[in-house]
């Protein structure tokens, strides 16, 4: 009897290993991440240093980064211009986000990145400025590492949006357990930028919300027009102002975020905008914003008279 315990013990042990590595269950659904005012979007090679799977894309009916959170972690996805993979393991570049917790958006104090050379992800802390107000500010302590064959994954995000071949999503999970002890909770209010990078500790490649207007090596200032305000968690955080295509001209004709020559992608009146693309939530949040861009139109109506609308593109 002693013995059969013994085995059975040993049995426990080793699936609760097994289990431990197995790969991350990833959520269903995806909600988009910002730029200043509307749904993140990023232009094709804008940044000529970072072409194919360094480059970041997206439109406003599909967006260039996402999140989601579950009860022990938070998932992250950015949409690549091609495929990260070569074979089966990562190209040697480095992808991530940037996360600013204290309300400065001239720096950052959180990274998750992912680090292609080494087939890892990492958690570091950002705790001095070697480079202010930059996104290529390196992070000096690392705080966790996970594999990428675990904590990450590479999914087929369907046809290019702009050049040939598909598009691919580049997703990682990182424990709240983790994130917790960096101040980080699912209804933090923060600021997150997604790009790629050269180097593990900073993003230095193609950062989404800003137009490079192809000089290589162009990289925003982290204060100039930052991303809105965002909740880890979905549910606990404000969308993104004047609506998914956050275009305010008014004019009927427009396509909500524009990328321009500053950098500035939306505006600052309302566009309730709906579109749709791959880990999109799909008709629940579209019928949401639809009902608060109603809401927002008949207040503004009531306040600036008949002639303030709000546009609805289908």
């Amino acid at each position: 009897m002693r013995h059969l315990v013994t085995a059975t013990l040993a049995l426990i042990a080793l699936l609760g290993r097994a289990s431990s590595g197995q790969a991350q269950v990833f959520p269903v659904t995806f909600t988009p991440l910002h730029c200043q005012r509307g749904f993140m979007v990023d232009a094709y090679r804008d940044q000529p240093g970072a072409l194919d799977e360094r480059d970041l894309v997206g439109t406003v009916a599909a967006p260039a980064g996402f999140h989601a959170v579950d009860a022990q972690f938070l998932y992250l996805r950015m949409r690549l211009d091609a495929s990260p993979l070569q074979g089966q393991a990562l190209r040697p570049f480095g992808w991530g986000f940037e996360i600013s917790t204290d309300g400065n958006p001239a720096n950052y104090e959180i990274l998750i990145s992912v680090d292609g050379s080494g087939g890892m992800i990492n958690l570091l802390r950002n705790t001095g400025t070697t480079v202010a107000n930059s996104p290529a500010d390196p992070a000096e302590q690392s705080i966790a590492t996970y594999p990428f064959a675990q904590n990450g994954r590479v999914v087929d995000a369907g046809p290019s949006l702009f050049g040939g071949g598909n598009d691919a999503f580049l997703d990682v999970a990182v424990p709240w357990s983790d994130l917790n002890a960096l101040g980080l909770t699912p209804a933090s209010l923060v600021t997150i930028w997604a790009g790629s990078s050269s180097l593990a500790d900073r993003l230095d490649g193609d950062l989404a919300c800003h137009d490079a207007g192809g000089t290589a090596g162009s990289l925003p200032r982290l204060s100039d027009n930052p991303p809105a305000p965002v909740a880890p968690d979905p549910a606990r955080g404000p969308g993104p102002v004047g609506g998914p295509g956050g275009n305010g001209t008014g004019d009927a004709g427009a396509s909500g975020n524009q990328l321009g020559g500053s950098g500035i992608e939306g505006g600052p009146g309302c566009d309730c905008a709906i579109g749709a693309s791959p880990g999109w939530p799909g008709a629940a949040w579209a019928s949401a914003f639809i009902v608060m861009g109603a809401i927002v139109s008949a207040a503004r109506r009531r306040a600036t008279g008949p002639h303030a609308q709000c546009r609805s593109d289908k």
